[in-house]
């Protein structure tokens, strides 16, 4: 049985979105502008397709189709997961930033308790330390407040607020 079996195909789409929106809460953690916001977005899509090559010993991170072989293909798997994000944004009536951060919060708490449910806790640690590491390459694309992309602040007050709610809805250990 596939790593995909272990999970409802409900369950499936589900942990399928979370990287993005976790991706796409970061970018709305700060306010970096318009250059920062295509930096932080661009980002955010590049660390979802890199996932299967940066966590290539987890099973559940690399089923999930992460292994663009061109671009072409790799733009296509960015468009349909952007369309699921934004259903799942407008499902949840998101209208603003706090509501987006709240929701993934939650999705985050979801899915660490699907990954549980489905006695893969193992693979949920790198599934995890990847949506962090999602947070992280946002957080670091774009400096906030500063003018015309100089100054400012690489990983803002706001970005490492949510990354400690990320690290605590996961059940991750606090960064000390």
């Amino acid at each position: 049985m596939g790593i995909k079996e272990k999970f409802s195909a409900e369950d499936w789409e589900f942990l399928c979105t979370t990287p993005l929106l976790v991706g796409s809460s970061m970018s709305m953690a700060g306010s970096s502008g318009i250059m920062g916001t295509m930096k932080e977005a661009l980002a955010s899509t590049q660390a979802f397709l890199s996932g299967a090559e940066d966590f290539p010993d987890n099973e559940l991170v690399s089923a999930m189709g992460l292994k663009p072989t061109n671009m072409e293909e790799a733009r296509s798997t960015a468009k349909a997961q952007r369309e699921k994000v934004m259903g799942r944004m407008k499902e949840c009536e998101i209208k603003s930033s706090e509501d987006m951060r709240a929701m993934v919060l939650d999705d985050c708490r979801k899915a660490s308790y699907i990954i549980g449910e489905a006695g893969e806790d193992a693979l949920g640690v790198g599934f995890k330390e990847w949506l962090l590491s999602i947070a992280d390459k946002v957080a670091n694309a774009a400096s906030e407040g500063g003018f015309l992309g100089f100054g400012g602040t690489r990983y803002s007050e706001e970005e490492q607020k949510f990354t400690a709610q990320l690290r605590e809805a996961l059940g991750m250990d606090p960064v000390v």
